[in-house]
Formats: C-alpha cells, sequence, structure tokens
C-alpha cells in the first residue's frame, strides 16, 4: 500500500509542477501579447506624430504668414507660434509613447519570476 502512495504523491508533484509551468507560460504569452500590441500603439503613435508634425507646420506657418502680412507682424514671430504649436504636439505624442513603454517590460511576469521572501506569522 505505501508504495502505490509514493507514486501517487509523486504524482500530484509532477501534475503540479506542470500546473506552475503552464500558468506561468500563460502569463508569458499574455504579457508578449499586450507588449506587442503595445508596440504597434507606438509606432502608430510616431507615424500619427510625424505627420501631424508636418501638417501643423505647413497650417501654422500658412496662416501665420498670411494673418502677419495682413497685420504687419514680423516673420520671426510667425515662425516662433508655428514652432511652439509644433512641439507641444510632438510633446504630448512623446509623453504618450513612454507611457506606453513601461508595459514592454513584463511585469507581472518578473513580479512572478522574483523569489518570494519568508514572512513570518
Amino acid at each position: 500500500m505505501k508504495p502505490a502512495g509514493l507514486i501517487e504523491e509523486i504524482s500530484g508533484v509532477v501534475d503540479g509542477a506542470r500546473g506552475l509551468a503552464s500558468n506561468l507560460l500563460d502569463l508569458v504569452g499574455l504579457e508578449a501579447r499586450r507588449a506587442g500590441l503595445a508596440l504597434i500603439l507606438m509606432l502608430a503613435c510616431g507615424a500619427a506624430g510625424a505627420m501631424l508634425s508636418a501638417a501643423a507646420w505647413i497650417g501654422l506657418m500658412a496662416a501665420l504668414a498670411l494673418w502677419s502680412v495682413s497685420h504687419g507682424i514680423s516673420w520671426e514671430a510667425t515662425l516662433a507660434a508655428g514652432g511652439v504649436a509644433t512641439m507641444m504636439a510632438v510633446a504630448a505624442l512623446f509623453w504618450l509613447c513612454l507611457r506606453l513603454s513601461r508595459e514592454l517590460g513584463f511585469p507581472a511576469t518578473r513580479r512572478e519570476l522574483r523569489p518570494k521572501r519568508l514572512e513570518l506569522v
């Protein structure tokens, strides 16, 4: 009777280890998917930022140039206003990319793989 109990215990330990490994692989897969989606969104934001910067530059330059000509404002002021507006849009997209980049570090997987500290009750 004892050998059968020992085999059942070993089988239970192996099943438990297999379940733990399966759960860990599921976690890695989910975080890889989340990181991939964040990376795609970051690339899309970069492309949108490039197009937005060009469109903002052209539109503001044209509008400010027309306005400055009609009101006697200098070209320097027109260029400065266009540059400030463009930099604000670029800064907003840069902030979004920085925020999303935190997800690329697999935080939950790293937390699960970190050795647990012994807690005294």
